[in-house]
């Protein structure tokens, strides 16, 4: 039985670690999407839209953008705050109106980033429709990778106690220092 054991917990060892791999890999396709990427495709737009409209039209574009996006991001935010204070005066969850508050304020920012490609990201994330997709399918990816993780852990409560197979039970006294 104490064989097993070992197996569990080595195990258990192993796909922590395995799934301590997988969140440093997302980090690292992530860490090279923002540097190498990123940059990478914000200066052929720059290039082709600059060769399109002139390098004028172009650098007038990019504070447009960015005009705009701070002035949709002050008119999208203000709606969901006030979503947020009448949610909480009725008594319901504001996790809702935290979420789009939170990709607002992402939006925001992507619009602010000098880039074409970027101003599409942020422009996805201030409109309504698209936040709401966004929030739902990263919840059901989390409520899916939740429950396929842990399927057992479902009650509620303290952890059950494990029983010893061995049978032997030790009798003794004891005492609690100060009383």
């Amino acid at each position: 039985m104490a064989f097993f054991n070992i197996k569990a917990k080595r195990w258990r060892f192993q796909a922590a670690a395995l799934c301590w791999r997988r969140k440093g890999s997302i980090m690292a396709l992530l860490a090279l999407f923002i540097f190498i990427v990123l940059p990478v495709i914000e200066i052929y737009l720059f290039i082709e839209i600059g060769a399109a409209i002139g390098s004028g039209w172009t650098i007038a574009l990019i504070f447009v953008t960015a005009a705009l996006g701070l002035s949709a991001m002050r008119r999208q935010g203000l709606a969901v705050l006030e979503e947020a204070q009448a949610a909480q005066i009725a008594g319901r969850p504001t996790l809702d109106a935290v979420a789009h508050g939170v990709l607002i304020l992402l939006g925001g920012g992507l619009l602010l980033v000098p880039g074409f490609f970027t101003d599409a990201l942020g422009l996805l994330f201030l409109w309504q429709w698209s936040r709401t997709f966004f929030i739902g399918a990263v919840l059901q990816a989390l409520l899916t990778r939740i429950i396929s993780i842990r399927p057992k852990e479902s009650r509620s409560g303290p952890p059950r106690r494990k029983r010893t197979d061995d049978g032997k039970t030790i009798e003794g006294d004891f005492r609690i220092d100060g009383e």
